[in-house]
């Protein structure tokens, strides 16, 4: 933490301009940011396989915008990866290191010149190995992530879920705890706006508000559940919060089924295809309200630190101001 806070003290000066204010509400509209990557880099003089005799510490600083600005119109369209595995249990799915990003590459360049924004990975072991007796792989099979951001669904149900950690193949992003931390915080203030989404998506027309209840949970997600879907959004660090407008499969390559047939899956959502969804839109909000200091709840109020604290108080967390 102290480096942290020595790299943004020394790089203060690149700090982008604050974005735009909604006149009305005073909520940051977004814009450019400063991104910090912490690295652990491993070095020595050896050449086998062996753990790095020594570890430098280094600080990757650079303003930067939306991580999928100028990508989509509207929300993304995703690519459901049916054949290639991002990570699986028992290795290193829940780690960040660059590992992680190389085996997205290739799928990646395939899934964009398809017309795909990015892939949405599955567990694969639960695709391939289904429940005796189950009907539809696809349908049974595990939602995990995608090739940098977490994945998150609004139920018509009025559950807000994101798939768990118990497998330990997908990243703790920290922009998914703070997601999850706003919804559970702020349950009631969503509940109006949950049942708006859901009018949209053509249930809930005789019910109240009062007669929604929105719960926010973490486990297993399957590609079913995507068709329960009023809305559909990912998460990360440079995106913020990003709807997805629709889901899909693409045709095999000749020479790669191995003699079994793949399952075909697309699915549109309610919301996202030119705007994000009244849950994504207000999620995002409070996320851009707590970072304006507009908002702030027990559980939100050490997010903020103030860059010139001492090094114990810039630790402990909390803004001064």
């Amino acid at each position: 933490m102290r480096g942290l806070q020595l790299v943004l003290q020394e790089n203060a000066g690149l700090i982008p301009p604050a974005p735009e204010v909604d006149p009305e509400t005073g909520v940051p509209q977004g814009g450019a940011k400063l991104y910090i990557r912490p690295m652990l880099l491993g070095s020595g003089q050896q050449l086998g396989l062996h753990a790095s005799p020594q570890i430098s510490l280094l600080f990757f600083v650079s303003p930067t915008g939306s991580y999928f600005s100028g990508k989509t119109m509207g929300g993304l369209k995703l690519h459901l990866e049916r054949r290639r595995c991002r990570a699986a249990r028992g290795g290193t799915g829940n780690v960040k290191c660059c590992g992680n990003y190389a085996v997205t590459m290739r799928p990646l360049i395939d899934a964009q010149a398809k017309g795909f924004n990015d892939n949405l990975y599955l567990e694969l072991d639960t695709y391939h190995n289904p429940p005796p007796g189950t009907s539809s792989r696809l349908m049974q099979a595990v939602l995990q992530e995608l090739s940098a951001a977490n994945i998150f669904l609004v139920l018509k149900t009025g559950e807000i879920v994101t798939p768990g950690l118990k497998r330990g193949t997908i990243l703790p992003g920290v922009t998914r705890d703070t997601i999850l931390t706003l919804a559970s915080e702020f349950k009631d203030e969503l509940r109006p706006i949950m049942m708006e989404s859901i009018k949209v998506a053509g249930m809930g027309e005789e019910k109240k508000a009062d007669d929604i209840e929105v719960t926010v949970s973490e486990r297993d997600v399957t590609v079913g559940d995507l068709l329960n879907a009023a809305e559909v959004f990912v998460t990360g660090t440079a995106a913020e919060v990003v709807p997805v407008q629709s889901i899909g499969t693409s045709e095999t390559p000749a020479g790669e089924l191995d003699g079994e047939e793949e399952e075909s899956f697309s699915v549109r959502f309610p919301h996202g295809e030119t705007s994000a969804g009244p849950v994504t839109t207000k999620l995002l909000e409070m996320l851009r309200e707590v970072l304006a200091e507009k908002r702030s709840s027990e559980a939100t109020k050490d997010w903020l630190c103030d860059v010139y604290a001492t090094p114990g108080d810039f630790r402990k967390g909390g803004s001064s101001s």
